[in-house]
Order: C-alpha cells, then sequence, then structure tokens
C-alpha cells in the first residue's frame, strides 16, 4: 500500500443505510430475505475516527488457520501484540450476520461466487435479470443496470464486496451478489463473503484496499486492541444520504411517493404513511 498517492482512500469503510429513507425502495426487504440487514447498519457508533495503523498492522499480521468447512475458516492477526481473530463465531458475535436458520444457506464455490462467476451455467440467466436487453456482452456498464439493481450496486461496493476504481463498471463477482439479493436466492452466508474477500485482498500483490474496515474496528475493540483512550486519523463516517446519491441519481417526493431517477430510469416508491385514496 506504500506506493498508493492517497493511502486513506485504500481503506473502505461500510456506510449506514437508513431504513427511513430506503425501505421504501425495498433495500431492507431484500437485504432481510438473505439474512444480511446486519451490513446496512454500523454497529460502531463512532463516526469520526479511521484506526488506519491498527488496521493496517492487522492486515499485515494477518494467518490463516487450517479447516476443513468454510464455517471454520479463522483469520488472526496482531495489534498491539493482542491476538485478534476473525472467524464466523467472532463475526456473529459483534453483529447478528446471516440472521436465517443455518440450515437456508448454502455454501457456494469461490470459483461461482468471486473467482470466476462468469464460468458460472447460470451466468447469461443472471445478466438478463438485472441488465437491460442487448446491453450485457463484453464489459458490463452501471449505466445499463435495471434501477433496481442499480441502487443495490451502490450499497454494495461499500458494505458487501467493497472496491474501489471505476464505478462506472459493474465488476463479475459483483453479479450474483446483485442477484441474489434482487431474487430471493441463493442464499449464502454474508460472513462467508466477508472471509473470504478480505483474504483475497489480503493475498492481491500490491494489495490496494483493506475491505470492511468497521467491521475490522468492531473486531479490534471487541478484543480490546483499541481502546475507548485511542483515536485514529479524523475521518467522518457519512451514511448513504438518498438526496445526496451523486452523479447520475435525482431524488424527489410527493405527498403520497418518493421518486428516484437515473440516467433516464423512474421508480416511484409509496411512503409508508401516505394517505388512503
Amino acid at each position: 500500500m506504500k506506493h498508493l498517492k492517497d493511502k486513506a482512500a485504500a481503506f473502505i469503510c461500510e456506510k449506514e443505510v437508513k431504513e427511513v429513507e430506503f425501505g421504501p425502495f425495498n433495500v431492507f426487504s431484500r437485504f432481510r430475505a438473505l439474512g444480511w440487514e446486519a451490513a446496512l447498519n454500523c454497529y460502531d457508533k463512532d463516526n469520526k475516527n479511521l484506526f488506519k495503523d491498527e488496521i493496517q498492522e492487522w492486515m499485515a499480521t494477518l494467518t490463516c488457520s487450517k479447516y476443513s468447512k468454510p464455517q471454520q475458516m479463522k483469520f488472526t492477526g496482531t495489534v498491539n501484540g493482542i491476538y485478534v481473530e476473525m472467524s464466523f463465531d467472532m463475526l456473529r458475535k459483534l453483529e447478528k450476520y446471516d440472521s436465517l436458520p443455518a440450515r437456508d444457506y448454502m455454501i457456494a464455490s469461490l470459483d461461482d461466487l468471486l473467482l470466476k462467476p462468469e464460468a458460472h451455467p447460470r451466468w447469461n440467466d443472471m445478466l438478463e435479470a438485472l441488465f437491460f436487453p442487448g446491453t450485457y456482452h463484453g464489459t458490463l456498464y452501471r449505466e445499463n443496470l435495471k434501477i433496481q439493481a442499480k441502487l443495490l450496486l451502490m450499497i454494495c461496493i461499500y458494505n458487501v464486496i467493497p472496491r474501489r476504481g471505476d464505478k462506472q463498471e459493474v465488476r463479475f463477482p459483483e453479479v450474483p451478489i446483485l442477484y441474489s439479493l434482487l431474487n430471493g436466492s441463493p442464499c449464502f452466508p454474508f460472513r462467508y463473503l466477508v472471509m473470504n474477500n478480505v483474504w483475497i485482498c489480503w493475498n492481491k500483490v500490491g494489495r490496494n484496499i483493506i475491505p470492511y474496515c468497521r467491521i475490522i474496528t468492531g473486531l479490534l475493540k471487541m478484543f480490546k486492541a483499541i481502546t475507548p483512550e485511542d483515536k485514529g486519523a479524523m475521518k467522518r463516517h457519512r451514511p448513504f444520504d438518498i438526496q445526496r446519491m451523486g452523479t447520475g441519481w435525482t431524488y424527489d417526493e410527493s405527498e403520497r411517493y418518493h421518486k428516484l431517477k437515473s440516467e433516464g430510469q423512474r421508480w416511484r416508491a409509496l411512503k409508508f404513511d401516505a394517505r388512503a385514496l
């Protein structure tokens, strides 16, 4: 990470999603259908600090224990002389990730989910569900996503499968995740995504991002590698704001409806408290 001009940009921090703003557009119902609703909350209410040195130290010292099942994955890193563990169990103690019964989850292969999703036998079906006809050959572009998938992608690139770089493109590993959110299945554990994505980033040559920084911070605090007296670098963690979603998005409302527009597409959602006609 030393070669980066903007080192702080390498630390990808999750953003809180407010149900009062995004609930009418089915964001929370789609995440709840997979048991992933905890990924929309930032349990750590510290919204001013980014513990860059401690997070980077944990990543730099990361080791992975041998395991026979994905649910037995366990990473250990050292921060300030304290061992800090990331595992299915520790992530569940941190927050109620994967809230559905265990029997409802399947473990997808890494190739199907993160490494070679384009080789999946249902790849074209997934693309057809997410993109407009005739727009999903070759490079995949955000502007060609249907508006429901486009809204979910905006959240996923921070909270579910974090990345930096060109936000105008859709990367192949994002396709099966968006499809599952829109379709309600297949249902795989959010913790499986987190742990494998952390390990892929750790093994990547150049290691240009550290994902899930607020999850990692939560674990550091859980193991007391960071104490309430410690102060990180100043960083204001801003939640998603439906009225300020960036280029290509416009929000408006009427007495009865919330309204989103994006690159020619329109989406109207009835307000929870709308009067009966």
